[in-house]
């Protein structure tokens, strides 16, 4: 069985731990290095068995301790190469780093990993698909609007983390500048309650039943506006099946993924 919990999430610091048999990874370090190693020990587990650490891209909230645990645990580090270069990794002293392609699948210990590129600004940022034969997680935080890599990429995921950043309403009336807000709002920004809606609506994948809403903004959104976004659409589209939890600063708990059994539903729209 596959199974992730949520480290930490949203601008102090974005972590998943998710693991399956003989294995272990990280998707973001965005803690301090010691924070992020105590996090994984009070998950169970020694973060030296961490098989490696995914980096969806180079912003500090995504990859503050990476370099540093990296270091002091011997994990090798992997994403893409923009990542890399604009992560400065060439600089430091770590286990190692493995580029991971777009689009083309890779594996590391029992995992495949799939890096999906997704509109974000950043060099090479990516959403994940983690997959065994135990199941599929996609993964994905910090991009500004919806794209087909990204839906279809996901239609076969178990479980999905996606973020629903802000309410565009808090946002449009909240205190940051002006050019803060046309940054997050914008097509290379984040997601809204409202983009994250309408991807449960029209583009979740039927083998889908658990669905984390993360990356919520403490001061543009609020989770029960979150939530009921999100619960209205899946409703909409007659998924009341599906498990959905909302994530905050300080993670979750463990979720069990297995594979869906044959699909018994009407088949899905399609958002693209």
């Amino acid at each position: 069985m596959l199974r992730f919990r949520v480290l930490g999430s949203g601008s102090s610091g974005n972590a998943t731990l998710v693991e399956s048999e003989g294995g272990r990874l990280l998707i973001d370090a965005g803690l301090g290095s010691r924070d992020l190693a105590e996090r994984v020990q009070s998950a169970g587990f020694d973060p030296a068995s961490i098989t490696a650490v995914l980096l969806s891209h180079e912003h500090n909230d995504h990859a503050r301790g990476a370099a540093s645990f990296s270091k002091k645990w011997g994990v090798r580090l992997a994403g893409s190469r923009g990542t890399y270069a604009a992560a400065g990794l060439g600089a430091e002293d770590i286990a190692g780093y493995d580029v991971l392609e777009p689009l083309v699948p890779r594996q590391i210990g029992p995992f495949t990993i799939r890096g999906v590129p997704v509109p974000h600004d950043a060099a090479g940022p990516m959403a994940f698909v983690v997959s065994c034969p135990g199941g599929a997680l996609g993964h994905a935080t910090d991009f500004g609007h919806l794209n087909r890599s990204l839906v279809d990429g996901f239609r076969g995921c178990d479980a999905v983390l996606i973020e629903s950043n802000y309410d565009p309403g808090m946002l449009r009336d909240g205190p940051y500048p002006w050019s803060l807000k046309a940054r997050i709002s914008g097509g290379y920004g984040h997601l809204s309650n409202h983009d994250t809606a309408r991807y449960l609506a029209g583009g979740l994948g039927e083998a889908c039943r658990a669905v984390v809403l993360a990356h919520l903004s403490e001061t543009n959104n609020h989770p029960e506006v979150a939530r009921l976004s999100a619960e209205t659409a899946l409703r909409k589209r007659g998924r009341g099946e599906v498990r959905l939890e909302i994530c905050g600063r300080e993670g979750t708990g463990w979720f069990d993924i297995a594979p869906a059994a044959a699909p018994g539903r009407p088949r899905q729209l399609r958002l693209f």
